[in-house]
């Protein structure tokens, strides 16, 4: 397995030792030639691609797609937040009928969020991809069996985001681009810092997180 693993990123990362999950959220015929890759309509994009659900849906069976999402719900856009719902829920029931996890966009929808997935009994692993709030949040996502990926905020010295990687358990975490311009290896390293432990453990745990929910 490659060194580093790159849960989920804009760009074709890839290089000669990291891995990375591209992420699609339109066009989801090039996951045909794409390495590794998840699908997902994206909350802020939904006016204009929700009639590419039948395309994504077709893309979400090949074996090099790991993943569904980014799909979830998002306070912040514009975007109609029935429309959020619903969409939302297709990608819930998609991921249980193909049993691939889930890579979430939650943005002031934690709530909202973790009761559509216990409603629609989610039985895949979860993903909330881009976490940047602090421990409470962090620790209710974590009680419910969930993961959390972190990206360029832990490069941003924020406290509570520093506190909320520190806090939770060693299995439950990914590490990610996303579209930050980062380098995977930054980030790793930042992780290592904040956690008070070599790059070395970082790039270990993740591949041993990694297994356990993309390999079963």
């Amino acid at each position: 397995m490659e060194r580093y693993i790159d849960i989920h990123t804009h760009n074709d990362a890839t290089t000669r030792d990291s891995m990375a999950v591209l992420n699609l959220y339109k066009g989801f015929e090039t996951a045909r030639t794409s390495v590794a890759c998840s699908v997902g309509l994206h909350p802020w994009y939904l006016q204009s691609h929700v009639s590419d659900f039948m395309e994504l849906q077709k893309a979400a069976s090949l074996p090099n797609v790991l993943a569904i999402g980014e799909c979830g719900l998002d306070k912040v856009c514009n975007t109609d937040w029935n429309l959020q719902l619903s969409v939302f829920v297709q990608h819930i029931v998609l991921a249980n009928e193909l049993q691939k996890p889930l890579i979430l966009h939650c943005v002031r929808a934690y709530d909202e969020v973790l009761q559509l997935l216990e409603n629609k009994k989610v039985s895949v692993p979860v993903i909330f991809h881009g976490f940047n709030k602090k421990q409470t949040i962090a620790d209710k996502i974590i009680a419910r069996g969930y993961y959390l990926s972190f990206g360029a905020s832990l490069l941003q010295s924020k406290v509570q985001v520093a506190d909320a990687f520190r806090s939770i358990p060693l299995e439950r975490y990914f590490l990610e681009t996303d579209d930050s311009g980062k380098t995977i290896t930054e980030i790793y390293q930042s992780a290592a810092e904040i956690r008070n432990t070599s790059a070395d453990t970082i790039i270990l745990q993740v591949q041993q997180n990694f297994k356990n929910v993309f390999t079963k």
